[in-house]
């Protein structure tokens, strides 16, 4: 599946992809939406490993705030009980990021019941209030984190992908059930991110 997952992509890539070449700047959780909505009380303990698990707390504009782990690139999700998970590191100034959250929101409009996106806003100098109407002006309606852990988060991924510094954004990462599937770098279409989605609903199929 996973080889499959990554020929879609790089086809995809090769002709669609846009991205910023590089990053030039520096409570309880609701009901409230859609994407409170898909969050409830965490049921599972910490990564298991070894080693003691990297923590990030992500926060959005309603102050709904939750913990994410990782050890490399498995990550655990807090709070979140959907079994895809979508992570994207954008900026409000980088063009393409701007042109891929409607295609976000709309994907996790679609498959709300397997799928939670995340936006990591990074290098940003807008307040709370002026991240809310940076959403409606870009019909964004799914978790965007403004927590100071953003950074760091954004740079321990970077480090585990192996990226350079100046890695295209916006940056895609999809994970299934806390595996680490696969990365995008720059804007794609949103019929290829729903074809993604689609393969990462089907059942895996096991090995007799």
């Amino acid at each position: 599946m996973r080889r499959g997952l990554y020929i879609i992509a790089t086809l995809g890539l090769l002709f669609l992809q846009i991205g910023c070449g590089e990053k030039s700047k520096s409570e309880h959780l609701s009901d409230r939406n859609n994407s409170s909505r898909s969050l409830h009380s965490p049921s599972q303990g910490p990564v298991p490993g070894t080693r003691q698990p990297r923590r990030f707390h992500i926060r959005d504009i309603d102050n709904r705030e939750t913990l994410l782990l990782f050890q490399g690139t498995t990550g655990h999700f807090q709070r979140i009980r959907q079994p895809i998970v979508l992570l994207t590191l954008f900026s409000d100034w980088c063009p393409p990021c701007r042109g891929m959250l409607p295609y976000l929101s709309r994907l996790q409009q679609s498959n709300r019941d397997d799928l939670f996106v995340i936006g990591l806003l990074l290098r940003s100098d807008l307040d709370r209030q002026g991240v809310r109407r940076f959403m409606q002006r870009y019909a964004t309606n799914f978790f965007i984190s403004l927590h100071p852990d953003n950074e760091a988060l954004a740079a321990y991924l970077a480090r585990q992908l192996e990226l350079d510094d100046n890695y295209p954004l916006p940056l895609t990462l999809i994970f299934k059930n806390g595996k680490y599937v696969m990365n995008i770098r720059g804007a794609v279409p949103y019929e290829m991110l729903q074809t993604l989605v689609d393969q990462l609903k089907r059942p895996q199929k096991t090995k007799e």
